[in-house]
């Protein structure tokens, strides 16, 4: 899926963002903390391009080895096609186009939208990159769905290697059990989430809000 995103910067280092929220108790405050909260990655980038806003989660994504970096306060892709997207989703965004781009290869690809933001003047100011996630269901979420559900901790691992693509007996030779053993364990999970079938749980995992397994505490001066 290819739609587009950035600006071409320079290399250089992140450049951290010392926005108005710094005042004690600002709304804008506690929105970064819970951004910071949550296991999907989110940047703010002003209308020029600049990078106003990443959290960790973004900044974990995008690193010397991803197909779009953060270098200067500013997102670059190594690839120039991957670039030339990136420039165009941002002339489109201050227009207030909406975009979602895939940028990379294989195991590094990265999907990621461009969703236009206004001031309250109705003028494009700022845009919202959001990335995809790392994966199905990340394992804070996993858990909390496990006790939530009252799973075993061998139904929990026959659960995640779902999540993972792996079939019944794949997990059965995996793991050095029965496919008998396996596939009573994905009835009873069945069974506990009142789910019809492994692609409707599968799926219910998948719509799992993300959770960040670290708590970050930060200053909120």
């Amino acid at each position: 899926m290819d739609v587009m995103l950035g600006r071409a910067p320079e290399l250089g280092r992140l450049v951290s963002y010392r926005g108005p929220e710094r005042r004690r108790g600002s709304p804008d405050r506690w929105w970064r903390h819970a951004l910071e909260a949550i296991d999907l990655g989110v940047c703010l980038l002003g209308g020029d391009g600049v990078l106003l806003y990443a959290n960790s989660t973004a900044r974990q994504q995008l690193n010397e080895h991803a197909p779009l970096q953060i270098l200067d306060g500013q997102l670059l892709a190594p690839q120039l096609n991957d670039q030339t997207r990136l420039d165009n989703a941002l002339a489109d965004v201050q227009r207030g186009l909406r975009h979602l781009i895939c940028l990379g290869r294989g195991a590094a690809r990265l999907s990621l939208s461009v969703l236009p933001l206004q001031d309250g003047h109705g003028r494009q100011a700022q845009a919202l990159l959001v990335l995809g996630k790392r994966n199905l269901c990340g394992e804070l979420p996993m858990l909390a769905f496990a006790r939530e559900h009252q799973l075993t901790a061998a139904e929990q691992q026959v659960l995640q290697s779902l999540c993972a693509g792996l079939q019944p007996q794949e997990i059965a030779q995996r793991h050095g059990v029965a496919i008998s053993t396996v596939r009573t364990q994905i009835a009873s999970v069945r069974a506990k989430t009142a789910t019809e079938s492994i692609r409707d749980l599968v799926a219910m995992v998948a719509q799992l809000p993300p959770m960040q397994g670290v708590l970050r505490v930060m200053e909120l001066r």
